[in-house]
């Protein structure tokens, strides 16, 4: 029997390049890189599908990773009850698959990764709001640098699974945000802020269950160990999910 069998699913959303570019979808390659070489299978899940979709894709797959970057929109401000700002950029197919998405993920017990965009969808999709757009301030969130270039700290709770895995509560991080977390989500606790306080990481609030999102790009980092191993915990969890999904699939036959 090939290997392949024991490798997990990941499935990753994917969006429309906004405001440019709208009949083309959105993935940087660095995603689809990060997850093979971990040793996951990434399933690519498009908007536009029905919700009894989403949930047929959910239940076939091991973990859910929600990306973001260059291009990426802004989830619609009206799930957290505001209007829309001048700067908002919207794609409301793409928030209503991510949402759907994670709900099921989190009913089903799925490790859930939310990055950037990924992480304040994640937010808003079980009861958080956001700050529409960060105003320039001592640190800046969307710098203009390469990817792969640090650009602020990252200062993680002692004893959250991020600094376990990253070994320090000191990180330096990348950045490429206008929105950034308001209220967390009842399910989910800060572990993480920049210099100036803004929200860079969160967690289940539930010690026992693997949803992290996190507001820079580990993707563009993985040549830093700390940076790796959240993306292995990540595809270790879901393949650990997999097994156990199995399991109990094989009891009740």
């Amino acid at each position: 029997m090939s290997d392949t069998v024991h490798r997990p699913l990941i499935a990753v959303t994917v969006g429309r390049d906004l405001p440019d570019r709208p009949s083309v979808l959105r993935l940087t390659e660095n995603y689809v890189r990060v997850l093979t070489t971990a040793g996951a299978i990434p399933i690519v899940i498009v908007p536009g599908i029905d919700t009894a979709a989403v949930q047929y894709v959910m239940e076939r797959v091991d973990g859910l990773l929600l990306p973001g970057g260059i291009g990426a929109p802004d989830p619609h401000p009206r799930h957290f009850g505001e209007d829309p700002r001048p700067e908002t950029v919207i794609d409301t197919d793409l928030d209503a698959l991510e949402i759907a998405a994670i709900h099921r993920a989190v009913r089903l017990g799925m490790p859930v990764l939310g990055i950037c965009r990924g992480c304040q969808i994640l937010n808003v999709a079980l009861g958080g709001s956001l700050i529409q757009h960060l105003e320039p301030g001592d640190v800046s969130h969307l710098p203009g640098l390469p990817l792969d270039a640090e650009a602020h700290e990252l200062r993680l709770e002692d004893g959250s699974r991020l600094a376990g895995l990253s070994g320090t509560r000191l990180l330096r991080v990348n950045s490429l945000h206008h929105q950034a977390i308001a209220r967390p989500a009842p399910a989910l606790r800060v572990v993480g802020r920049a210099e100036d306080g803004v929200v860079e990481a969160v967690e289940s609030a539930d010690p026992d269950r693997w949803i992290t999102g996190v507001q820079y790009h580990p993707e563009e980092l993985t040549s830093q160990p700390a940076h790796r191993r959240l993306f292995e915990d990540f595809i270790s969890c879901s393949a650990r999910y997999a097994a156990d999904r199995d399991q109990e699939r094989t009891v009740s036959a």
